[in-house]
């Protein structure tokens, strides 16, 4: 487990040996949220100060999981200021590492995922292409309208044509959303 290294300062009050135990004490509760790391030492500020009637306690805990985490309490008496710093800090603390925790998991589960997939290679066997000549049906120069008649009446997916406006090939075809699409090739000459 990580241990946590304690930086004192008191600003206008003298920490006695009473108030150094007691901020030893409570911050040594948050060790176990530190990580599991045995060489790893993390740093803390604590600044405590008093101004006439009012005690404030800061806290600063550096590089916890890549963040460093900062609390401050003001109040009327210093050890409800201390108690309030410990317990926002451990929940600060437990809330990222179980952050962290739970990314740890989810990236272990990628990982894992990625790990247990297996490609096999199948051996494909090409065949040369061939290709079949078709014997053309010759018509006479008919207009779209009439290739649209002959497409829908037919089980043809397309109907090479004439057209009979404009003298160039047509093809018109039908088209995967039901409609009949058209193309007409400009003239070849």
């Amino acid at each position: 487990m990580a241990t946590l290294k304690l930086h004192l300062t008191g600003d206008g009050i003298d920490l006695t040996g009473a108030i150094k135990n007691t901020l030893e004490e409570k911050f040594k509760k948050l060790e176990k949220y530190l990580g599991d790391d045995e060489e790893r030492e993390i740093s803390a500020d604590i600044v405590v100060k008093k101004e006439k009637y009012r005690a404030s306690v800061e806290i600063v805990i550096y590089h916890v999981f890549d963040h460093t985490l900062r609390i401050k309490k003001e109040t009327d008496d210093l050890y409800t200021a201390i108690d309030y710093v410990v317990d926002a800090a451990e929940k600060q603390l437990r809330r990222l590492k179980d952050k962290v925790v739970t990314e740890a998991k989810r990236d272990a589960q990628k990982n894992s995922f990625k790990r247990s997939i297996t490609f096999v290679e199948e051996e494909v066997v090409e065949k040369p292409v061939e290709i079949i000549e078709v014997e053309p049906e010759l018509y006479k120069p008919i207009s779209v309208e009439d290739a649209v008649i002959k497409l829908l009446g037919s089980n043809r997916e397309f109907v090479v044509f004439c057209n009979v406006e404009t003298g160039n090939a047509a093809v018109v075809y039908k088209r995967k959303d039901g409609n009949v699409g058209l193309i007409e090739m400009p003239s070849c000459k």
